[in-house]
């Protein structure tokens, strides 16, 4: 499924208010199905700061994956990553410099991403892109595919570790563990995983002050015209109800990602509606998501409460998970602005 002629990510940082439709645009994202519309990594932003080289005292390590492959990691100074949350991760534990390779989905930090060599996209692997760069180890998860691929670049002799996929907002702080252990910077990882479980601790805390229950759908924009209604079994899974709002994916019968009908989400009847910012962009902003089956006929659509996050912020489960548990919780109860 193609991306072509879908614009570049846009400012991160802007809110643009108009009316009763609003929607904001923050930081980043990835996962399976959803990779398929990160065609591009180039954006612009902020300077990747200098880092003092960063000592691995855990290293040598070994991993068992869900694959079930062993692999023993003894040098991390050249790390390809397949994903990018786990590109993310890797740079918050300070081995960004040590990162020689990235997916398409690896955007944030921006600057210090789009100077990193492209491998590809992470469900679509090709093993030349990934052995031509010599690393000394890979990392993704199960998402990474095809498998042969993963398997030929094993058998050159590079460790390639595969994780599990982690869901739900506990996910962050397993994730940023498991990759900091596989790195040899347990100790980091542990700091890190606690300062993002701390922040949606946060969060959980502050929904729990709230009184509204608003019902709430997750759209997601792969491409023109593939629409998908998100609920179970996703890296999102339970993650509005833990903010104080209403999930209506399982409402609207779904079980995952498939595809959307008016049907479904006229049934299923938003109060908000969450998307993510490319393929919003893609189709024209807020008039031509409107203008998606359905979605202008439900509460969201006719008050325009549609709340538009860049894609690796809203779904990648990295290290800024706290911070976008804080703002879903502010923008799906302004009641706490009052």
């Amino acid at each position: 499924m193609s991306t072509t002629g879908f614009p570049r990510h846009a400012d991160p940082s802007r809110l643009r208010v108009g009316g009763c439709r609003r929607y904001r645009t923050l930081m980043r994202f990835r996962t399976g199905v959803l990779l398929l519309a990160l065609a591009a990594s180039a954006c612009g932003g902020e300077t990747a700061p200098s880092r003092t080289p960063v000592t691995t005292p855990g290293l040598p390590t070994s991993y068992t994956g869900p694959d079930g492959v062993t692999s023993a990691v003894t040098d991390v100074s050249r790390i390809v990553s397949l994903s990018g949350d786990y590109s993310e991760i890797i740079s918050a534990l300070g081995l960004g410099e040590n990162l020689v390779g990235v997916d398409l989905s690896s955007v944030y930090p921006k600057e210090e991403m789009r100077a990193k060599p492209k491998i590809g996209v992470e469900f679509r692997l090709l093993a030349e892109p990934i052995l031509v760069l010599e690393p000394t180890v890979a990392i993704g998860d199960v998402d990474a595919s095809p498998t042969a691929v993963v398997e030929q670049v094993r058998g050159a002799g590079v460790p390639v570790v595969i994780f599990p996929r982690f869901e739900g907002l506990t996910g962050p702080g397993e994730k940023i563990r498991a990759a900091a252990a596989v790195l040899g910077l347990a100790e980091a990882g542990e700091a890190l995983a606690k300062q993002v479980e701390g922040e949606i601790a946060a969060a959980i805390a502050l929904a729990q002050t709230t009184t509204s229950r608003p019902r709430v759908a997750v759209v997601y924009v792969a491409t023109s015209d593939t629409i998908l209604l998100l609920a179970g079994n996703t890296v999102f899974s339970g993650v509005i109800d833990a903010l104080g709002a209403i999930d209506v994916g399982p409402d609207a019968g779904v079980d995952g990602f498939i595809p959307l009908t008016a049907e479904a989400i006229v049934a299923a009847a938003p109060e908000y509606i969450i998307t993510a910012e490319r393929g919003f962009e893609g189709l024209g902003g807020l008039e031509g998501f409107l203008a998606l089956p359905g979605i202008a006929q439900t509460p969201a659509g006719a008050a325009g409460r549609v709340l538009v996050y860049e894609d690796l912020f809203l779904l990648g489960l990295g290290p800024r998970t706290g911070q976008l548990a804080a703002q879903l919780v502010r923008d799906l109860h302004p009641e706490l602005a009052e």
